[in-house]
C-alpha cells in the first residue's frame, strides 16, 4: 500500500513539473551581470524563476530578455550584501520584456540612466515587471524612443503587458513628451507603494495614461514637473486612471512637495492639473490624499 502511494506522489510530482505547476529556483552562474544575461539567453526554460544576483557596481548594453519558445519564465535581478548601481552604457532601453517572461527588481538594486537616452529604462513590451522595496530606477533623460516619439517613459514604459509597482522609486527622469517616471500607453499598470517623484515631461511629469490603465492604491506621486498638463498624472482620452489609495500632491495646497505645471521659465500655470488632469473638469490642482478617491470615468469637477 505504502509503495503505491509513493509512485502515486511521484507521478504527481512529475506531471506537476510537465505542466508547469511547480516552479524551480535557478541562481544564475557567472562573474559578472552580463556573463549571467548571457547565461540566461543560452540555458533558460520554461516555468523556472531564475535569480540574477549583483555582487558589484556595473556598466551594460541595453538587454532584451525574449526566450523564444519557452514560457513563464520570473528574473529576480537583486544586488547582494549591499545597493548595487548598474549603468547604461550605451544608448537604448536597460531591459526590453518581452512576453511570457516576468522581471522582478527584488532588492538592493538601483538602474542608472544618462543625459540623451533614447530609450525608457524598462521597456515592457508584452512582458510582466515589478517593483520591490530597495529598489531606484533613476537619471534617464531626453532622447526618442522605440516607436520613433519624441520621449516618452523616461523610468518606464509600458507598450503592452503589465507594470507593478510594490515599492522602489522612480525619480529624476525627464523627456520630451508624456510620462516623466511611467508611460501607461497600453496594458495595465498598477501602483500598490513607493514614490514617483522628481520626473519632468511635457504631459504627466510623474505619470502618463494612454489607451492603458494606470492604478493608484498605495504609495506617493510627488514633485514631479510637466510643462503641458499634469503635473503628477496625465489621463489622455483613451486612457483609464483611477484613484482608490496613495497620495497624488498638488502645488495649490503644498507648494514645497506639490506635483507642479510650470514651463521651462519657471512660471506656474493654472487650470491644467498640477496633480492629476483629465480634461478642463476633471483636474485636480490640489493634493489627493489617501481617502480620496479619483476616476477619469467620473463626472462633474474635481476642483
Amino acid at each position: 500500500m505504502k509503495q503505491t502511494v509513493f509512485k502515486i506522489l511521484i507521478m504527481v510530482f512529475v506531471l506537476s513539473i510537465s505542466v508547469g505547476f511547480i516552479n524551480a529556483e535557478v541562481i544564475v552562474p557567472g562573474n559578472n551581470l552580463t556573463e549571467k544575461l548571457t547565461w540566461l539567453q543560452r540555458s533558460a526554460d520554461s516555468h523556472n524563476t531564475y535569480i540574477v544576483e549583483v555582487n558589484a557596481n556595473e556598466n551594460i548594453e541595453p538587454h532584451t530578455l525574449e526566450y523564444r519558445g519557452a514560457i513563464n519564465i520570473s528574473i529576480i535581478l537583486r544586488g547582494d550584501a549591499e545597493n548595487r548601481i548598474i549603468r547604461l552604457r550605451s544608448h537604448g532601453s536597460m531591459f526590453t520584456v518581452k512576453k511570457d517572461v516576468t522581471l522582478i527588481l527584488y532588492n538592493n538594486i538601483t538602474l542608472q540612466g544618462h543625459n540623451g537616452n533614447n530609450g525608457s529604462m524598462i521597456y515592457i513590451d508584452g512582458g510582466t515587471f515589478r517593483m520591490n522595496e530597495g529598489t531606484t530606477i533613476t537619471g534617464n533623460t531626453g532622447g526618442i524612443n522605440k516607436r520613433g516619439y519624441g520621449g516618452q517613459g523616461g523610468g518606464v514604459y509600458v507598450q503592452t503587458g503589465t507594470f507593478e509597482m510594490n515599492g522602489g522609486t522612480i525619480s529624476n527622469n525627464s523627456v520630451l513628451w508624456s510620462g516623466g517616471g511611467v508611460d501607461a500607453s497600453d496594458g495595465s499598470s498598477t501602483m500598490n507603494g513607493g514614490t514617483i517623484s522628481g520626473n519632468i515631461a511635457s504631459f504627466g511629469g510623474g505619470v502618463y495614461v494612454n489607451n492603458g490603465s494606470f492604478t493608484i492604491r498605495g504609495g506617493m506621486i510627488f514633485s514631479n514637473i510637466a510643462r503641458e498638463m499634469g503635473g503628477g498624472v496625465f489621463s489622455f482620452i483613451g486612457g483609464t486612471f483611477i484613484k482608490i489609495g496613495g497620495v497624488i500632491t498638488g502645488y495649490n495646497s503644498d507648494q514645497v512637495n506639490g506635483n507642479v505645471v510650470r514651463d521651462d521659465a519657471g512660471n506656474i500655470i493654472g487650470r491644467r492639473g498640477h496633480a492629476v488632469f483629465v480634461n478642463e473638469n476633471r483636474r485636480k490642482e490640489t493634493t489627493a490624499g489617501e481617502e480620496q478617491n479619483l476616476s477619469s470615468r467620473d463626472t462633474g469637477r474635481w476642483d
